[in-house]
């Protein structure tokens, strides 16, 4: 039996990777090679403390925080810059898409993500960048 919170999870990591040909995981340790056309590492974060009813009945509601981490590390500055925009944009498109993700949520709020450029000595540099998704859903019981 799946958990509501996981089905969310997996349903979110399945719409992120087939919105473009970067490699998709799920709460990977820092990246060792990132693919020529990207690397996405969603990670499942913090549901919060769920909202329950005046004296615990009924169903508990949670504003799930996750984090979808981008990183860009082929070619020079500008074709680096393209493919990280492309990234940005189809996760949005998909994000869009699909905002209840099937009916599993409420809804979702997100922004564009904040960038970092790291500098490799010898090597290409890595642009990333992460996007805060916060999805609203309910559940049965605050485990369930």
């Amino acid at each position: 039996m799946t958990s509501k919170t996981e089905s969310v999870l997996q349903a979110l990591a399945t719409l992120v990777e087939n919105a473009s040909a970067a490699k998709l995981e799920r709460n990977a340790s820092v990246p060792e090679k990132i693919p020529a056309e990207g690397l996405i590492i969603l990670r499942d974060g913090n549901p919060g403390t769920p909202d329950e009813a005046l004296g615990g009945f009924g169903a508990v509601y949670y504003e799930h925080e996750v984090e979808i981490e981008i990183y860009v590390a082929e070619g020079d500055q500008a074709s680096r810059d393209t493919t990280f925009d492309n990234l940005v944009t189809q996760i949005g498109a998909a994000l869009e898409s699909s905002p209840d993700l099937g009916g599993l949520i409420f809804g979702m709020s997100y922004a564009r993500p904040d960038v970092t450029i790291e500098i490799i000595p010898g090597a290409h540099a890595i642009k990333s960048g992460v996007i805060t998704l916060v999805m609203d859903y309910e559940t049965p019981t605050p485990l369930s």
